[in-house]
């Protein structure tokens, strides 16, 4: 595990999927969620090539089928430490090309995650290569979980999530099998502030793509902790916590959604996806910070 920080801010990443460990604040306080496999394993994992599930687990690709997991396949590689200064970290995934991974997408690409701290903030920076001689079909995403509560005599209750602009926006329901219903309704109308109400997740994940904030806060009432997640490059969010009394929340800047259920598998067509052109190079960041 690798460690940067700042006066302000101290973030931990491993090279097991590239995933943030850590991130604690000036006064030693941890603002990332530990992953209690009581409650969900994972900290920090990264969405790569698709977010959510697919239909029937499976997607087409030049007529033939590929059966790819939950939310993909970078999350559970190793990745390799490729650069490391006293404030920023690169990590890149090796053989992107390897028969095992071919296996499962059918693409030749590059993978790098940089994370670099600057005062109290933390910027998390994406780059997919496209290293193939055809167009690449994918989506990215993040899926950070912040402690909720942070202090002593807090509960997730305490929370309110405050969007950078006050929204007019529809929230779209999944079903079990982390795919969209076809189902939405009211979210934010003229309002730029939802309490952490203990039905606030009954019904899953809340996944938005209209909204117009590129920024969201997870701010307690009670001791004014907060943690602040910026994403002005990408166009959609998820924002989750399991049902029940749950201590953290999930604050998920996407490029790409889950598909309908019983839709399409062509992946090229799949919503939100983003169609890299041979040898082109993409690149997206968001930021965290703490206080």
């Amino acid at each position: 595990m690798q460690t940067i920080k700042t006066n302000d801010i101290e973030v931990a990443v491993a090279t097991a999927g590239a995933e943030l460990q850590s991130i604690r604040g000036r006064d030693g306080v941890e603002y990332l969620w530990q992953g209690d496999p009581a409650f969900w394993p994972r900290r920090s994992p990264l969405l790569f090539p698709i977010i959510g599930a697919l239909p029937g687990g499976t997607f087409s690709y030049a007529g033939k089928t590929y059966k790819l997991g939950n939310h993909g396949l970078a999350r559970d590689l190793e990745f390799d430490l490729a650069g490391q200064s006293s404030d920023s970290l690169r990590y890149e995934l090796g053989d992107a090309g390897g028969e095992a991974i071919l296996a499962l997408y059918p693409f030749r690409f590059k993978l790098a995650v940089t994370y670099k701290v600057s005062g109290d903030r933390l910027e998390v920076g994406y780059e997919v290569t496209n290293a193939d001689s055809k167009r690449m079909p994918f989506s990215i995403g993040a899926h950070p979980a912040f402690r909720a509560p942070i202090g002593l005599g807090e509960s997730r209750e305490d929370f309110d999530l405050v969007f950078e602009r006050k929204e007019t926006v529809d929230r779209y329901f999944l079903n079990s099998d982390n795919l969209l219903t076809g189902e939405s309704e009211s979210f934010l109308r003229g309002s730029d502030e939802v309490p952490v109400s203990p039905d606030l997740f009954q019904r899953g994940a809340i996944v938005l793509k209209d909204h117009v904030s590129r920024k969201v806060t997870l701010r307690s009432r009670v001791s004014g902790r907060f943690v602040e997640v910026g994403f002005p490059d990408f166009p959609q969010l998820g924002i989750w916590s399991p049902k029940g009394d749950c201590p953290f929340v999930c604050i998920e800047p996407w490029f790409g959604v889950m598909p309908l259920a019983g839709s399409t598998q062509d992946l090229e067509r799949k919503e939100g996806v983003r169609n890299l052109g041979p040898g082109a190079v993409f690149r997206a960041a968001y930021s965290v910070r703490v206080g």
